[in-house]
């Protein structure tokens, strides 16, 4: 009886299977794009649940024959760069028994898609598992993404700017000072993640700690610590494990939306449970402070909590959020603006510990800017826009090493027209788009040649004008640099990372401060180099791109004469 049970679900899943197929197949003949096809559907259970075990065997079929499986994997365009697109074109289609996926790498249809957001939309049953404590303005669409934006797009201003310059400053001084008394770091990546933790902390919900900090102290309102029991993890240690392991905190908002008992919990799911509840009461006594010190008429403080409670309860009646919505909007600039930053970070660093030549580069321009520093004080208005090598250097980084290797849309329930290499096309309803920002970012067609070279200078423009030495940044063809997505949907946080960015730099490579790779086992240069460049291309992406196995670069920092 079971096996007759089970084969008739095979059976039934097989077939409806084929039904799928013929008629994706059918609707994307007709947009007129090429079709590239695949026998799964890669966010199945089914799929999702073998892939790691079959992707490794189909991806060593001769003739390219097992693509397709590399295809199913998360963050599958990294590995295959702009190959797919210098083979089908710019868009393709991708054609299996679930949804239809179209594979976008042409920077104008790229901005027509970005700025039509209400017909190109966040696909609800794929970010609405990021509502972890309610709807945000990554999550939702419409009139209730206008309304989101009008409250948490003001908070990024150029005063939590100069907060984040300083706090930044003061943490990468800290962490250099830990590093330089160090033989050899291999922890680069868990500091830098500490680095960005502690400068959000700062400067996005006026929580301030130090570089060496585990935890902060608890709140000081001993009945209120007394709800949440004898032991606390504290702001900063339950935040930190909430953004350690998102997928898990997804699947744990999952569980507990559908009712699963609490005390059902055991192992890594309890801890993570306690994290997310103790974080959530911290974020609400942060609330109602600033709600407190706002109804007093006290506008002194400048962090991203502090302005966003300031636009939510200065706004009219019903345009504000609520309690609920400011939780979400609140962990979501946590996990987007932590994760994100200090990836870039610890590429850069490896990249410049690798190609010592770009250190020299951007040192010349920060002892430059220090220099002609009359207070010595390098404050934000005067020294961020002076660090144009800087923001190049995290510009190219990005570009090919950005943390967000596709970014998708959706059609939701109509076909929608979109230009591509001159050409109308029909995309069908309930088809995503996936902006392929590696592809994009490496098209020869923009980037030359070098495309695939990390080369911090293509950035600098040098003016034309023979007696003037003023440089300015490099502006790329719309829609070929859109690391931080474009049109209205663009992440409010870019310049809190750019800032962020420009001052760790700068802080970590003036006064001959330096950076080396660490030979192993009689390595020459050379071999080190290849090793940490090899390291850094074999990236994969873990809810954002990461270097794996990166306790075997080891770096150290020295003082140069």
């Amino acid at each position: 009886m079971f096996l007759l049970v089970m084969s008739s679900v095979v059976m039934g899943y097989f077939s409806w299977s084929v039904v799928r197929f013929v008629q994706n197949y059918n609707e994307a003949k007709r947009t007129g794009l090429p079709i590239v096809f695949t026998p799964i559907n890669p966010p199945g259970p089914l799929w999702m649940t073998f892939k790691d075990l079959l992707i490794p065997i189909l991806s060593k079929l001769p003739f390219g024959l097992g693509d397709w499986a590399l295809r199913g994997d998360v963050g599958w365009t990294f590995p295959f760069k702009y190959r797919d697109h210098a083979r089908y074109g710019d868009a393709f289609i991708i054609v299996g028994p679930g949804e239809l996926e179209l594979v976008l790498a042409d920077p104008p249809a790229t901005e027509e898609v970005m700025k039509r957001r209400n017909d190109f939309i966040k696909n609800p049953a794929m970010y609405g598992m990021l509502d972890i404590y309610g709807p945000n303005l990554d999550t939702v669409n419409g009139k209730v993404w206008d309304r989101h934006r009008k409250v948490t797009v003001p908070p990024f201003n150029e005063q939590n700017s100069a907060l984040v310059w300083r706090e930044a400053g003061e943490q990468a001084d800290q962490m250099l000072a830990v590093w330089s008394k160090q033989g050899t770091v291999r922890s680069t990546q868990r500091d830098v993640h500490a680095l960005a933790l502690n400068v959000l902390c700062g400067a996005g919900f006026g929580v301030q700690s130090t570089f060496v900090d585990d935890t902060l102290p608890p709140t000081d309102d001993e009945d209120q610590q007394d709800n949440l029991g004898p032991k606390r993890l504290g702001y900063r240690e339950s935040l930190r494990l909430l953004l350690g392991d998102i997928v898990q905190v997804i699947l744990l908002s999952l569980i507990k939306n559908v009712g699963y008992p609490q005390w059902a919990l055991f192992g890594g799911m309890k801890k993570l449970n306690r994290a997310y509840e103790e974080f959530k009461f911290y974020m609400g006594e942060m609330i109602s402070r600033e709600r407190q010190a706002f109804e007093q008429g006290d506008l002194s403080r400048h962090n991203l909590l502090s302005e966003m409670i300031r636009a939510s309860e200065g706004s009219i009646a019903g345009a504000g959020l609520s309690d609920e919505e400011v939780y979400g909007n609140l962990f979501i600039y946590n996990l987007a603006g932590h994760d994100t930053t200090a990836a870039t970070l610890h590429f850069a660093i490896t990249l410049l510990a690798a190609c010592p030549e770009w250190q020299t580069w951007i040192a010349e321009e920060i002892d430059a800017v220090r220099k002609a520093d009359d207070t010595g004080l390098s404050y934000y208005e005067d020294t961020f826009p002076r660090l144009k090598r800087v923001l190049a250097l995290m510009y190219e980084t990005v570009r090919l090493y950005g943390p967000v290797a596709v970014m998708p849309r959706y059609t939701a329930d109509s076909g929608q027209k979109l230009v591509v290499q001159d050409r109308v096309h029909i995309v069908p309803p309930r088809t995503t788009i996936s902006h392929n920002f590696v592809g994009l970012h490496r098209h020869p067609k923009y980037w030359g040649d070098d495309a695939d070279e990390w080369r911090p200078d293509r950035w600098i423009v040098v003016s034309s004008d023979d007696s003037s030495n003023e440089t300015s940044l490099f502006q790329p063809f719309p829609g070929s640099f859109v690391p931080w997505n474009s049109g209205p949907r663009v992440c409010p946080g870019k310049k809190f990372s750019q800032v962020e960015f420009t001052r760790v730099m700068f802080n970590l490579f003036s006064d001959g401060s330096r950076v080396r790779l660490v030979a192993e086992g009689g390595e020459s240069h050379e071999d080190v180099k290849l090793r940490a460049l090899r390291t850094v291309n074999q990236a994969k992406v873990i809810v954002t791109l990461k270097m794996s196995g990166t306790e075997r670069i080891g770096l150290k920092w020295v003082k140069q004469s």
